[in-house]
């Protein structure tokens, strides 16, 4: 009688801290160590009385973690988290440590939609994140991934902080080395900038040049408007402003291109967005920048007679080193001297040298694109001159060389001024 005694005062003391500790309220929320027999307000409260917006509630004021779900292995207790899964993995199955959704089936036009949420802040400076993700092992992978369209089974090609698949936009600067994929095995129909006849023939009336296009672009500076984001359907929500006005990024002025102008003469160059908004690849300018320097170069040594298409002799390159013809120097190859003036305005005076071995001997007179304008006999040999009138030509740029039996001695430029 006396063992039936103590059992059942046992019991009952058992069930009175137990009933101290778990509360039930009239509605059925369950409240584990709630305190002073407060009523829980969550369907589940753990620490505290909860809210009654919340389903499950938890104080882990005094405790590393808040909620800890683990298969196996111990956590590192040097870190605290909030909440904390570790889930095993098996082959072929996809595993999750934490699983966010925030998804309707068709589009609602109002609200906000988050699949997981972080903030951090106030700990030592340069250590608060908001989401991390960390990439470990020696398989492919990154650290964090985004895709668009709900695609979550993305192949990453190599270990990457960062991996996306879609279009990104920054609103700030992007701080670091932009690399662009140019392997050539990333690559097919590869043609060469300009046409297939190549720089060198100037004589070319047809010639469309890469630099004709550049110099068709309109370089201008700006400053970035402001823009608003408005939520449709959304009354309720004050547009928000897009662009921090106090950066550096909107208030310095920027130089670039206007979009719809060199969608006319790049369209492969521009690209619009799901807003119908356009936008620059400024890094595949790059090339056609490169191919117009290099015709702006072919047209600079055409001028100074270096061009293949305007070969130089022996006796043209002894000529730029030789004295003024003045009657002290004897020179046994024909050669050509730069006009003077030059430029000019009213009229200028061309000299060269013939010996008395040549034949026949022209100078011929052109314009950027390789046509001739005027050719001249040239009767006179030993060191000679022939005057030209501005008359004869538009203000400009000109070509002139001299032919010698049949072969051209050399080439150079003149301008005529207005």
């Amino acid at each position: 009688m006396k063992k039936q005694t103590l059992f059942l005062a046992l019991l009952l003391l058992g069930i009175g801290k137990m009933s101290a500790q778990l509360e039930v309220s009239g509605i059925g929320n369950v409240g584990i160590q709630t305190g002073n027999n407060t009523a829980p307000l969550s369907s589940l409260s753990i620490g505290g009385k909860g809210s009654a917006a919340s389903r499950v509630y938890v104080n882990a004021e005094n405790f590393t973690n808040g909620i800890r779900v683990a298969r196996s292995g111990e956590l590192d207790y040097h870190h605290q988290y909030g909440i904390t899964s570790r889930s095993y993995l098996y082959q072929r199955n996809k595993t999750y440590g934490i699983g966010g959704y925030a998804y309707a089936e068709s589009p609602i036009g109002s609200g906000r939609a988050w699949g997981v949420i972080g903030y951090a802040g106030n700990s030592t400076s340069g250590y608060n994140y908001g989401v991390m993700g960390i990439h470990s092992g020696s398989e492919d992978g990154a650290g964090i991934v985004g895709t668009v369209n709900g695609n979550q089974d993305v192949c990453v090609p190599g270990i990457y902080a960062g991996y996306f698949v879609g279009d990104i936009r920054v609103t700030g600067q992007i701080n670091g080395t932009l690399i662009g994929n140019s392997d050539i095995r990333y690559k097919q129909n590869i043609v060469e900038l300009g046409r297939s006849e190549g720089i060198n023939n100037l004589h070319k009336a047809d010639r469309e040049y890469t630099l004709n296009s550049v110099l068709e672009m309109t370089p201008v500076q700006y400053n970035l408007k402001q823009q608003y984001i408005t939520t449709e359907n959304d009354t309720t929500q004050t547009p928000q402003k897009l662009l921090d006005e106090h950066s550096q990024l909107f208030s310095k002025k920027h130089y670039g291109l206007i979009a719809q102008e060199l969608q006319k003469i790049y369209p492969d160059l521009v690209y619009e967005d799901n807003r119908g908004y356009l936008g620059i690849n400024y890094i595949g300018l790059i090339p056609v920048l490169i191919q117009s320097i290099k015709e702006l170069n072919a047209k600079v040594e055409a001028l100074e007679g270096r061009a293949p298409g305007f070969p130089r002799t022996k006796a043209a390159a002894k000529a730029d080193n030789a004295e003024e013809p003045d009657g002290s120097s004897e020179l046994r190859e024909a050669a050509l001297y730069q006009n003077t003036p030059n430029p000019f305005s009213q009229a200028t005076e061309i000299r060269y040298y013939l010996p008395e071995t040549v034949g026949s001997a022209l100078l011929c007179i052109y314009d950027l694109q390789g046509k001739q304008l005027r050719q001249i006999v040239l009767n006179e040999r030993g060191q000679a001159a022939l005057s030209l009138s501005a008359s004869e030509f538009r203000p400009g740029i000109y070509l002139y060389g001299l032919i010698a039996d049949g072969q051209e001695v050399d080439v150079k430029r003149m301008i005529l001024t207005e």
